[in-house]
């Protein structure tokens, strides 16, 4: 780690916990009455925000106060200093599964936070599923017409759907597109990467189409631009993104057979200084209306699928959402507990293949 890279953390380190100090300045009746919740930021938070965080805070009759994460080392920086100033924080699901193995997470109330609508899978015992977002193929109509790729055979195919590609830069959804453009069925996937024949057979698929891949890249903006651009023909990436393509009046087309969905998760780092609030807020925020509003701030799936039926998301909108019931079982939930103590690894062999 650059010497700029240990300032910034020893920044980000002692302003929060002037933060913490700040809140046990302010007393316990203060606390009763706030909790802290931590997100990406951005346009995202804004969202966020409007949707859910002040119609919450509102209902629970609390102030909510809001931070920025840049991911799991803020969580355990705060834990390790003993200075915890987030009651709830937004991460991704392999980073809620590693906190929790640390010990570092507080366990959900389930007696507070109603699990109505919330698929099974995504409830865990110190953490649960928050929103769903799924890379999905999608390709120019001016190339292709109405008869693009629409699996991950047909993006393998480069004689039947010539064209330029681009895929995520990451091993992360690549090795399981490449496992499903070999035949394996979804539910097999996983069981299959879990041996080492499976891992070969897998490394194998995708050393074919690495060769013939135009660009990979780095970050969802990256890719909205390269599909607007027409800079690739077809293209691995978020679903969201790609409406934001369709939005700006690009003819291009998508769909959720065979997509990769992933989820961001909400936790209690482990002392948070709020915990009643913070479970009272994870329960509003994952209500179905709490869902359904952010389902029309931003184009992403709520999990609880009684957004649906509240009357918020219009019929024609629900069906192209990634989470309404005619589309979920399409697309293969990521298992985060492949990656887990084999990231590193498998990041090192995976860069180490598209550079050839």
């Amino acid at each position: 780690m650059s010497s700029t890279n240990l300032s910034k953390n020893f920044f980000r380190t002692t302003m929060l916990c002037g933060v913490f100090a700040a809140a046990l300045a302010s007393g316990p009746a203060a606390a009763a009455s706030e909790v802290v919740f931590s997100s990406w930021g951005g346009s995202f938070q804004d969202a966020l925000r409007s949707a859910m965080l002040k119609p919450a805070a509102t209902a629970l009759k609390v102030t909510v106060k809001e931070d920025t994460t840049n991911g799991i080392q803020d969580v355990r920086a705060q834990i390790s200093a003993g200075a915890v100033a987030w009651d709830v924080t937004e991460q991704d699901l392999p980073s809620c599964e590693t906190l929790k193995r640390e010990g570092k997470l507080e366990p959900i109330d389930y007696s507070i936070v109603d699990t109505t609508g919330i698929p099974e899978g995504l409830i865990n015992s110190h953490y649960i599923g928050f929103i769903n977002f799924t890379k999905v193929i999608a390709y120019r109509k001016d190339v292709f017409g109405d008869k693009g790729p629409s699996n991950w055979a047909d993006f393998w195919d480069t004689k039947k759907f010539p064209g330029k590609r681009a895929m995520h830069g990451k091993v992360n959804y690549n090795l399981e597109a490449a496992l499903m453009a070999d035949g394996v069925p979804m539910g097999e996937v996983y069981k299959l990467l879990a041996t080492d024949e499976g891992k070969a057979r897998a490394w194998s698929k995708l050393a074919e189409i690495a060769p013939k891949v135009t660009v990979w890249y780095r970050g969802g903006s990256q890719s909205a631009q390269l599909l607007r651009d027409g800079e690739v023909d077809m293209i691995h990436m978020g679903h969201n993104r790609v409406e934001s393509v369709m939005g700006s009046g690009i003819d291009v087309a998508y769909a959720f057979d065979g997509g990769t969905m992933d989820i961001d998760c909400l936790l209690v780092p482990k002392g948070a200084p709020n915990k009643a609030n913070a479970m009272r807020l994870i329960n509003q925020l994952l209500s179905a209306k709490s869902q359904a509003r952010l389902a029309m701030a931003m184009p992403l799936g709520p999990v609880n699928a009684g957004a649906f039926d509240t009357g918020i998301i219009p019929k024609e909108t629900a069906i192209k959402v990634n989470t309404h019931p005619s589309n979920y079982d399409k697309q293969l939930l990521v298992d985060p507990n492949f990656y887990i103590g084999q990231l590193g690894e498998l990041t090192e062999k995976f860069d180490t293949l598209i550079q050839q």
